[in-house]
């Protein structure tokens, strides 16, 4: 503890303050070179942004796609809408929609609820314990003691390609997919979808049918990737038939015929017309169920199409979209998106195009041309970020001659060479021949202020008289065209500034960053001197005022001795 001026009366602590200050001056030097650091790194980090931007909208003039894009429009997106690639042709095309592709939908007798275990529903009859099915090659299990709910909620965990719902207590089930090859194919092998009304009963159990294949013809590969076994049930036995990727439908129709199965089960294919086909597996015995299982994890059941087209109630059947283009009739999807009809286009309809599937037909004109628009806006973006980059780099390094103040950057050599070298990488000749040769030849200009402006009308004029040209001025490369497009130099440019590590900028903030690193070292080392000397000092005039305080007491001591001597020389002074 520090107790001030005890013998002189002086305030020591206030003097050493003042003395400690004239040391503390270089923390003070230090802190405001630290603000001044800090304020042109931020400028910097700022242009660093900027330019960040700059290069992006940079880019995308150096792509093809920019200048050679496709738009695609449509007389009536109520019925077709179109997208084109960028290799597409310019071409008009007439689309007359006469189908639209629709799932399969399904739907099995109304029961009492849908909460009550199958079992115990009246008039459902007797079922096994436990019922094997199969939805498109997935196999379920289903319990006698499972409600309406539990079955639909089985069908959607199995992930079969099918979607099951209740609806007034009906157990409806929807491909999940629309086209006839994703029609459902059931497969039961205790009469559970008889029972539920999916399926029919009677004389149609001893028929199983693809349902129909878009196939060249019957002794076409049907394409299966692999081996496969099927195993067949019906009449009085079972076997098992091969498929692979050379299975025709008639390959498969001898392996039935010669399975035999009790000598009642054969099969037969049916032209449909069309390009489509059926194969129907049948067994002479009334009412002896055809079954077909797969074996293996691929869905073969599915990809032949096999289902009992029997189904007692067939809500909306599976169809492909079927659309005519410029004449050329019968085009197919299994979907309502055509990708391959028109290279380059692809066409969607819309579902709701066709009211009357078959019956009643929609038309609409879908138009392929060039998209300038893509182009302009590209250029305009990167006209917009040059002005931000070069309007903050004129605020930054601007002398206020009535404050008598320069901005952060004013005076600073690389902000104005960034400037000039912006400047001239946009304002140059780029090549030597051709209709365009700069920027300004095509819409784009600087003004004396070093404001750029873009005339869209003239810019768009230019590329419909040669697109490539255009393109050339900002995306030519020296290798193949003999020169540097504006956004190629103006690329290599951004890249020597921004490049981490290399780069100008980021090694100027980091020169930034070291020396307020090393500025704050020195406060810290001046800091410690400080209190030091403030230690010192303390020291110093606590021993000066120990000093002081003994010669007070030495003082009053040789007063007190010169007080007593002189009472004794006046009391002998009365005495004589």
């Amino acid at each position: 503890m520090q107790l001030d001026g005890l013998a002189t009366g002086m305030d020591t602590t206030a003097v050493i303050d003042q003395l400690v200050a004239l040391e503390q001056r270089p923390i003070y030097n230090y802190q405001q070179e630290i603000s001044e650091l800090e304020m042109t790194k931020g400028a910097w980090r700022d242009v660093n942004s900027r330019l960040d931007k700059l290069e992006d909208r940079t880019t995308d003039l150096k792509l093809s796609s920019t200048y050679n894009s496709r738009s695609a429009s449509s007389s009536d997106k109520d019925i077709v809408t179109a997208t084109a690639s960028n290799d597409s042709n310019e071409a008009n095309y007439s689309i007359t929609v006469n189908n639209v592709a629709s799932t399969q939908r399904i739907s099995g007798n109304r029961l009492d609820d849908s909460t009550t275990a199958i079992k115990d529903l009246t008039g459902f009859g007797s079922i096994a314990a436990e019922n094997n099915i199969q939805i498109n090659g997935t196999d379920i299990t289903i319990n006698d003691s499972d409600t309406l709910a539990d079955i639909s909620n089985k069908i959607n965990d199995a992930e079969a390609g099918v979607n099951a719902s209740i609806v007034d207590n009906h157990l409806v089930l929807e491909s999940a997919d629309t086209g006839e090859k994703n029609q459902i194919a059931l497969v039961d092998d205790n009469d559970l979808f008889n029972s539920l009304g999916v399926l029919q009963t009677g004389d149609n159990d001893n028929s199983l049918s693809t349902n129909l294949m878009e196939v060249k013809d019957a002794d076409t590969a049907l394409g299966l990737t692999g081996s496969f076994q099927i195993d067949v049930e019906g009449g009085t036995g079972s076997g098992e038939i091969i498929v692979d990727e050379t299975t025709t439908l008639n390959d498969i129709k001898s392996q039935v015929d010669a399975l035999a199965l009790g000598g009642d089960l054969s099969a037969s294919v049916t032209d449909e017309a069309n390009g489509y086909f059926s194969l129907s597996i049948s067994s002479s015995t009334a009412g002896s169920d055809i079954k077909l299982s797969n074996t293996g994890t691929e869905n073969i059941l599915s990809d032949l199409a096999f289902g009992n087209r029997s189904y007692q109630n067939e809500l909306q059947t599976a169809e492909d979209a079927n659309i005519d283009i410029n004449g050329i009739e019968g085009i197919t999807s299994s979907t309502n998106t055509f990708s391959e009809a028109v290279d380059g286009v692809t066409f969607n309809i819309n579902p709701d195009a066709v009211v009357n599937d078959g019956i009643d037909t929609a038309s609409a004109s879908v138009s392929v041309s060039k998209d300038t628009g893509k182009a302009t806006d590209a250029v305009k973006a990167f006209v917009d970020q040059y002005n931000s980059v070069m309007n903050f780099l004129d605020g930054k390094t601007d002398y206020d001659e009535e404050e008598e103040k320069g901005a952060v950057l004013q005076g600073d050599s690389t902000a104005m060479r960034l400037q000039t070298r912006l400047r001239s990488l946009v304002s140059s000749k780029i090549k030597d021949t051709g209709d365009f040769k700069t920027l300004s030849s095509v819409g784009i200009e600087i003004d004396r202020d070093g404001v750029m402006s873009f005339d869209k009308s003239k810019f768009t004029e230019a590329l419909d008289q040669s697109s490539e040209e255009v393109m050339s001025i900002f995306n030519g490369e020296s290798d193949s065209d003999g020169f540097d497009g504006m956004a190629v130099r103006m690329d290599s440019y951004l890249d020597q500034l921004m490049q981490s590590n290399t780069g100008l900028i980021p090694r100027r903030l980091d020169f930034y960053d070291t020396r307020i690193d090393s500025l704050n070292d020195d406060i810290e080392d001046v800091e410690r001197k400080v209190e030091m000397t403030r230690d010192r000092y303390v020291e110093q005039f606590a021993a000066m005022e120990t000093a002081i305080s003994e010669m007070n007491q030495q003082m009053s001591w040789m007063q007190s001795q010169l007080s007593s001597l002189a009472g004794s020389t006046s009391m002998l002074s009365s005495n004589n």
